[in-house]
């Protein structure tokens, strides 16, 4: 593939595979633009029934996804956090992987 175009609500995954890979990625964000989201998630939270809190602890604390994080880390330079994608609340951090955003 020459690049990658994902949605960053539900494929972040797409984007580190190409930066890992070296081509480029675009982020199809299907939204009302970047600023929609946390009223997105809070929504989706809501309906799962757990708070941003909740979330941040289980993304702090499940051994398989931060040992996960650290060979991903380790291996490809990727500077992944534990809190990508909840901290700061509603920021996108994957974008800044991409080489475009098309909103």
């Amino acid at each position: 593939a020459a690049a990658v175009m994902y949605c960053p609500l539900m494929n972040v995954e797409a984007a580190l595979a190409a930066q890992v890979v070296g081509i480029p990625s675009v982020a199809l964000l299907t939204t009302a633009g970047p600023g929609s989201c946390p009223r997105a998630v809070e929504e989706f939270f809501a309906m799962c029934g757990i708070s941003l809190a909740q979330a941040q602890e289980m993304s702090t604390t499940f051994g398989p996804k931060l040992e996960a994080t650290r060979r991903m880390n380790s291996r490809y330079g990727l500077g992944l956090t534990d809190l990508e994608g909840l901290e700061p609340f509603g920021m996108l951090d994957v974008l800044a992987r991409s080489s475009a955003t098309l909103v």
